[in-house]
């Protein structure tokens, strides 16, 4: 109760009170909105009438609307009674294309309430619609004609409870607040390296077993060794047959289809686990505690045993979900394995096969005939494009856009989820300010500058783009709440990409609209990310006076903005922001967004160093890597250290190489100290140093020593570290500093990825 209230105040807070909503601040935005004269009333005596047919679509009306009433509907069959006080549910004539299969029409008079539809789910989304304008002031919703449909017709939304196990109560919430934004689909990814949450009848073992891990909870996702003899596995869990047919019932009362996902031949540790002889060693791993790179350990495309393992796998599957579509992963797969063993590679010759991409590419096709000739489709990740892809098989598109572009170009469906701007377990503000996420960053906004249809197909191979899914992995979210506040409300922008229309799409009325979708969270208890409201501040340096301006920004429309650069906390007097600020000492500036005086989140501290290598010139031994090139040329001198967000733009990245810098400080000085600013990101394979080195000359040529600095964190620190390497002492006469970082090389021995090459990062070089 107290978590729900603490929502419902920050809702308040942010829309500026329960009666600034208004009742078309709709989310998504329907295709067309006409207001009307008046309002219709809202009251006990109200009734549902329905046509026969929608008597299930009419109890969902009774639960749909009274939350927000306060009070329940009766309903009632149609028939030849006066329709003035009813909502009236009714379905088209056969052939109404208006609307098409999911959309519906909303007419609300002074008199009555009409929604008509094609379909019963036509009518379930005009009940929320309907639910979302009364939400605003129960006593009544105004006038009004809407008509409405969807873009696409997949709007999916993809959770991982293989890597966290998620409660199964905690799923049918998720179900009506997918409903809510009018998404249709949830896929459902049960299983992976990291537990098997499927009940398999045939299979006991894949529960028995594959379910549970050895709990390495405390440390980082990929720094967790593979459970030992006689370790016990106490982390995890599993659904029932029973549990997920009833889940399924729940979303179909939603029109939310449930597809599962079944990972081959790779992600199969967990299965392994269990049943060790369906791989190519026959070796017994476990299940895998945390990150596995490279996923060498998959099912053996040589074994006539795997086939059918998995043949009556999916045979159970089918039994508990009706979805058309079949996920079976088919990503990341690494043939190693399928290069040493020889049944696989006798399975490559009997089958006339290239190589071991045209082994997964029969294995895939392969499990496609089998779902074929049970009136279902395979759905599996880009990958399965790999070696050819099977005859009638869909992709669902992660890698970018190719994926899609190749299967639409083929004649085949595609679903958009690329890791640009549909992987909702990046982190969406400020890494400081947010609970930890895989990496990257997308925000509110860039959610809703998704387009899905690649600009490089034709309008009809356009056709085949099916929709597009947001995708949350769940290395980093353990719990409902934190998926929660993972999923909302981009979802929110999400839905408004694929239901609203293309050309009614408008930032700044979205985010108008949005002060009362968070109202609508709060009321609901959601724990939804304000990330949209944090401020992001913008330093530009300008080379010819060694100073900086500065910008500040945060995506919600006209917003207000108040900072210092005192280090002080903003208040509502503290000025006001209109326009660049100027920088020409070392501050720290702090910003935040107010709203009727006070403010919406943590302000944003930001330190901005004024120091004596600022815009020089600086030489490196070694290129840095061109995708981490930071700001450019002045990165290492710009006065902006980097965030623990490698991606910030304020980062020079080093792949096995060390940094070895060389600043030219223009004329002779006197130096105190040199700082050097790095981060460690083991998930992403970036370690501190092992050592800087800092030496002075005066010409260029002659340098000595000034001294060094070492770190005592540990290579297996669980999160992401920013430490500075000091070297204080004095020198005079320093024209030149020459600043040697050292790579570690390659990982480190338990790193997912040792032995291979690591990253170096550095920001900052600070002279003083």
């Amino acid at each position: 109760m107290k978590f729900r209230l603490l929502f419902w105040i920050i809702g308040l807070l942010i829309m500026g009170g329960p009666l600034m909503a208004g009742p078309f601040d709709l989310v998504p935005l329907p295709a067309s909105v006409v207001r009307g004269e008046g309002q219709f009333s809202l009251s006990r005596k109200t009734v549902i009438r329905y046509d026969g047919a929608l008597a299930q679509e009419a109890v969902m009306a009774v639960k749909m609307l009274e939350p927000v009433l306060g009070f329940a509907l009766e309903t009632e069959v149609s028939g030849s009674a006066p329709e003035n006080g009813v909502i009236r549910l009714q379905l088209n004539q056969p052939n109404d294309r208006l609307t098409g299969t999911e959309g519906y029409l909303l007419k609300i008079t002074p008199q009555k309430i009409l929604i008509s539809a094609n379909t019963a789910a036509g009518i379930f989304y005009g009940v929320q619609t309907l639910r979302q304008m009364a939400g605003e002031s129960p006593a009544a919703v105004p006038a009004a004609v809407i008509i409405d449909y969807p873009r696409f017709p997949y709007r999916g939304v993809h959770v991982d409870v293989s890597r966290h196990f998620m409660p199964f109560a905690s799923l049918f919430p998720l179900i009506d607040q997918m409903a809510a934004h009018k998404i249709n689909v949830f896929h459902w990814h049960l299983v992976d390296d990291q537990g098997w949450r499927l009940e398999i009848k045939k299979y006991p073992r894949l529960t028995e077993v594959g379910a549970w891990r050895v709990d390495r909870e405390d440390l980082h996702w990929n720094s967790r060794p593979l459970q030992k003899p006689g370790e016990k596995a106490t982390y995890g869990g599993f659904y029932t047959q029973e549990q997920v047919r009833e889940l399924v019932k729940y979303a179909q009362e939603r029109h939310v289809t449930i597809i599962p996902e079944i990972e081959m031949p790779a992600h199969a540790m967990a299965a392994l686990a269990a049943y060790p002889a369906l791989s190519c060693t026959g070796e017994n791993l476990g299940v895998s505690p945390g990150g596995v790179w490279p996923i060498t350990h998959i099912f053996c495309a040589g074994k006539e045993e795997t086939f059918h393992f998995l043949e009556d796998v999916l045979t159970e599957t089918m039994e508990l979900f009706p979805s058309t579509f079949i996920h079976v992963g088919g990503d990341e797969a690494d043939k190693t394995e399928w290069k040493r063993c020889p049944l696989c590679q006798n399975r490559i010759k009997e089958e006339g096969l290239k190589d071991e991409h045209e082994l997964q590419s029969y294995f895939i096709t392969r499990m496609e005939k089998f779902l074929n000739k049970h009136n279902r489709k395979l759905l599996g990740w880009d990958e399965i494009l790999e070696g050819g892809l099977a005859p009638e098989a869909s992709v669902m598109s992660w890698r970018g856009e190719d994926g899609a572009i190749a299967a639409a170009r083929s004649g085949h469906y595609a679903v958009m989820t690329p890791t640009s701007h549909c992987y909702f377990d990046y982190y969406q503000g400020d890494p400081s300010l947010e609970p930890p996420a895989f990496g990257g960053n997308i925000t509110l906004k860039k959610v809703y500058d998704f387009e899905p249809v690649p600009a490089a197909l034709t309008g009809e191979e356009a056709q085949y783009i099916l929709g597009a899914q947001a995708n949350h992995w769940s290395e980093f979210i353990s719990t409902p709440e934190h998926l929660q506040y993972m999923m909302f409300p981009r979802l929110a922008a999400l839905a408004e990409v694929v239901w609203s229309p293309k050309e009614s799409r408008d930032w700044d009325d979205f985010s108008s609209r949005m002060k009362t979708q968070y109202a609508r969270y709060a009321l609901a208890g959601i724990p939804y990310a304000r990330s949209a409201f944090q401020v992001k501040a913008h330093p530009r340096l300008i080379p010819e006076t060694k100073s900086l301006e500065v910008e500040f920004t945060t995506e919600v429309s006209h917003p207000e903005i108040r900072y210092t650069l005192d280090g002080s906390v903003p208040g509502p007097v503290s000025p006001l922001y209109t326009g660049p600020v100027a920088v020409t000492r070392s501050v720290t500036a702090r910003a935040a967004v107010f709203v009727d005086g006070k403010s919406v989140t943590t302000p944003l501290s930001r330190p901005f160093f004024l120091h004596k290598a600022v815009a020089c010139p600086v030489n490196t031994r070694y290129p840095n890597s061109s995708r981490y090139d930071g700001s450019g040329a002045y990165t290492l001198v710009d006065g902006v250290k980097g965030s623990t967000n490698f991606n910030d733009g304020n980062w020079k990245g080093y792949y096995k190489d060390d940094l070895v810098a060389t600043i030219d400080l223009g004329q002779p000085t006197s130096v105190r100290a040199v700082e050097t600013h790095a981060i460690q990101d083991i998930g992403s394979w970036i370690f501190m140093p092992a050592g800087v080195v800092v030496e002075v000359s005066p010409d260029g040529e002659h340098f000595r020593r000034l001294g060094s600095a070492t770190h005592a964190i540990p290579v297996t620190a669980a999160e992401r570290i920013l430490y500075d390497f000091r070297v204080k002492k004095r020198a005079e006469n320093v024209r030149y500093v020459r600043v040697t970082a050292r790579n570690l090389g390659t990982c480190p021995e338990g790193h997912a990825g040792a032995g291979q090459g690591a990253h170096l990062f550095v920001s900052e070089i600070v002279v003083n």
